[in-house]
């Protein structure tokens, strides 16, 4: 598991903002271009070259003709116009297989020849194809040496007429398995400055192709009963249950999900605008049966007994799920691998759960008991879950609340969630606002040329979408604007024009009113432009998206008020700023640094500091050299120093570290010989390992930056280094000395460090 990830509940407090941010990313979003390059790997070419463009143009022509027999017939999601379309592929020599894994793979010996490549670490390529269900296909191009394999994902969409191929993008694949159950599942990381500012932590790729064929009737058998269940907030394949005893089935959160087929129309009993409000409905008997009965026999009074059911009324109490009890959008699903009729009409379907975003072909095993009736309707007859020490825990479900829970959490509170920041008065007069977007405009005029000739692809609402924005354009974007007289910034870059804040700022401390705007440059060339307005005493924001059109045709994107708490200037030259209603789980400051930092600085920031942590080992906050290096090293702290050292994130395989990784990296990087590190950090020498430790997540924890240095004339460099903490409004909550070691190959050795307290105590120290 990657370190920095949330933990569930942190994660699923972004899930209610997700539904409308949608930052899960998923299909053939322009996401992965924002910065698809790591370490090892290629960023694809911005132009393709001829042989490539010959290349795109003959997998284009292979299934063109399906795609648009597809089209003119309206079967683009038929499942036997996708065989026909996987079978072509395969005729054509590629292993190909639908999106759903409810086809058979073509040509699989070639991806088995491919993962054993892998695991004997020679060198090969492949190129598989996955048949989407969205009307185009994605060609998977896999190159393996030493065991590492790396991925080229280019997307093709059918659409009005023609195939085009919308979008490219390149990771290292983290994560990489061909499973016994015949499933090759493999996954990579990839940067985007959306996902970042929800989640903290970088997007993920997960992607699962079934190898090995499997029975038809199976795969037909889980299309009619398995799937149109699921395992999505539901505990109906989670838990053990029978006609006899349904045990802790949930009827409520099976009455979500049948609803809509039963009565063909859109579930209508849903959670309150307000998500600290809870909503409670009563719903008539016979409306609340008629869904329930036909999927299982069971009667009224035993109904009635697994739900709170009002006798004097006649009706079922109902409360919908809301924030408190959203799950993880990420899912597994079932594959039947093998049934058996019974003497009773019932068939008995042996499931394996397939998880995709855990990397895993089988959770655990369970048994379904169906008993089918006319009219291919069917009832559920029973659920077990086949015990092994192998399964799984279920972490994407969520348990519906109890009534006790729901009391607790909605009942005697105000409603004072707000998963949003938004304001109930406006400081800012609707002409105000009117100029405001104007000037967005106006400023935009200004850069369209960086703007001119960008390609869009379609993805979500709330990115620009536009293919390979460089660092370059973004810093270019930033000097214009500047030049132009605007106050503008972006992530690396220093702030143009920050005197502006300064007077704003002067004006604020006497009570005067005052407002100023600054041009915030996304890495994906969206640009956040953002007022703050001090007036009567209170304090306003209103941000305006500006996004771009082919050409560089710039438009006003979307708004949105917000209360400000407090706001502070420091010494230092940081703008920290507090909303009052805190976006949930996320940082309770934001800030931008007004004062430049040289180029040299921010360097030495990137290649010796970022990535390690105040808070999750001693590193940083303990005083040691050489002679007690001993103090620092922990288990923990290796996934940090595996990051830098080769610009991925470390994948765990087993249960312990293998010693010759975990000695060769530890020893290039700090003082120490092979002898004492096996001394102070668990060396296990029957497994010839040492025990790993995952970090649980600190997502507010403070960052440290390098302001000054000294190169001294052993070639070693001292670097001052502030640990900037904006949670606690401070931008040096302490100093750090380190130094570090240089070595011709690019890779260095930390020697020591101290630190010393300034604005804030220093963490576990």
């Amino acid at each position: 598991m990657l370190r920095k990830k949330a933990d569930k509940k942190w994660k699923i407090g972004l899930i209610a903002i997700g539904s409308i941010l949608l930052f899960h990313i998923s299909g053939c979003s322009n996401t992965l271009q924002t910065k698809t390059q790591t370490a090892g790997s290629e960023a694809p070419a911005q132009l393709p070259l001829p042989k490539e463009q010959e290349k795109t143009e003959e997998i284009i022509e292979i299934c063109f003709d399906l795609y648009e027999k597809a089209a003119e017939e309206n079967k683009a999601t038929d499942l036997e116009m996708m065989r026909s379309i996987v079978e072509r592929f395969g005729e054509n020599g590629y292993p190909a297989v639908d999106s759903k894994n409810q086809i058979d793979m073509t040509n699989a010996q070639q991806v088995i020849e491919f993962c054993e490549a892998v695991d004997t670490k020679s060198g090969a390529k492949l190129s598989i194809i996955e048949v989407a269900y969205w009307g185009g296909f994605v060609k998977y191009d896999l190159e393996t040496t030493e065991g590492i394999v790396n991925v080229t994902r280019s997307c093709y969409q059918y659409q009005y007429g023609s195939m085009k191929k919308v979008f490219t993008g390149s990771y290292r694949a983290e994560r990489w398995q061909y499973t016994e159950d015949g499933y090759l599942m493999f996954s990579g990381n990839y940067f985007s400055e959306d996902t970042y500012v929800l989640t903290l932590s970088e997007a993920e790729e997960h992607t699962a192709f079934r190898v090995l064929p499997l029975d038809e009737t199976c795969r037909a058998f889980n299309r009619q009963y398995l799937l149109p269940i699921g395992y999505e907030r539901n505990n109906m394949f989670l838990t053990d249950w029978r006609e006899e005893d349904f045990g802790e089935l949930n009827f409520y959160d099976l009455y979500d999900l049948l609803y809509p087929n039963v009565k063909m129309q859109p579930f209508p009993y849903t959670a309150n605008d307000n998500p600290s409000i809870g909503a409670v409905y009563q719903i008539p008997k016979d409306e609340f049966e008629c869904v329930i009965m036909p999927y299982f026999k069971i009667d009224s009074e035993t109904l009635q007994s697994k739900t709170v059911y009002d006798t004097e009324k006649a009706t079922y109490e109902y409360r919908p799920r809301g924030f408190y009890d959203t799950e993880y959008p990420d899912y597994p699903y079932p594959e039947v691998i093998s049934y058996t009729e019974n003497e009773d009409k019932t068939i008995t379907l042996t499931t394996h759960v397939v998880f995709p975003y855990a990397g895993n072909s089988k959770v655990y095993a369970h048994e379904v008991v169906v008993r089918p009736l006319e009219n291919e309707s069917v009832q559920y007859v029973s659920n077990k879950i086949l015990p092994s020490e192998n399964n799984n825990a279920q972490t994407w479900y969520t348990p519906r609340l109890t009534q006790e829970e729901w009391k607790a959490l909605y009942e005697n509170t105000e409603p004072s969630l707000s998963l949003f920041l938004q304001v109930e008065e406006s400081l800012f007069t609707e002409a105000e606002k009117e100029e405001l977007q104007n000037l967005a405009l106006q400023a935009a005029e200004q850069v369209r040329e960086v703007y001119r000739n960008i390609e869009i692809a379609e993805g979500s609402a709330f990115e620009s979408n536009i293919r390979n924005f460089t660092d370059e354009q973004r810093k270019e974007v930033v000097s214009l604007l500047g030049k132009a007289g605007y106050v503008s910034i972006a992530e690396d870059c220093n702030m143009e024009n920050p005197q502006v804040i300064d007077a704003f700022y002067a004006a604020y401390l006497e009570k005067r009113d005052a407002m100023f705007t600054i041009f915030d440059v996304n890495r994906d060339g969206l640009i956040g432009v953002i007022t703050l307005m001090y007036r009567e005493g209170q304090l306003q924001t209103f941000y305006i998206g500006i996004g771009w059109q082919e050409g560089g045709v710039p438009k006003l994107r979307d708004t949105l008020l917000s209360d400000v708490e407090e706001i502070k200037l420091t010494e230092k030259g940081y703008f920290i700023y507090a909303y009052k209603d805190v976006l949930a789980h996320t940082a309770t400051r934001q800030y931008w640094r007004t004062r430049p930092l040289s180029d040299e600085c921010r360097r030495m920031t990137k290649k010796y500091i970022s990535g390690l942590s105040y808070v999750n080992y001693n590193m940083l906050v303990t005083n040691w050299n050489s002679s007690n290096v001993e103090e620092i090293l922990m288990p923990c702290m290796f996934e940090d120093i595996y990051r830098i050292y080769t610009g991925s994130n470390f994948q765990l395989k087993g249960d312990d570290i293998p010693a010759q990784l975990y000695e060769q990296i530890m020893t290039n990087y700090f003082p120490v010989s092979q002898e004492r590190l096996r001394a102070c950090c668990g060396y296990d020498e029957s497994s010839d390992s040492y025990p790993y430790e995952m970090i649980s997540a600190s997502p507010y924890a403070p960052f440290g930056e390098v302001v000054d240095f000294t190169k001294n004339s052993d070639g070693t460099i001292t670097l001052i280094v502030d640990g900037v903490w904006p949670d606690y409004n401070s931008d040096c909550a302490f100093t750090n000395k380190i130094v570090v070691q240089p070595f011709l190959d690019g890779t260095f050795r930390y020697l020591s460090n101290n630190i010393e307290e300034k604005e804030l105590a220093i963490p576990f120290s």
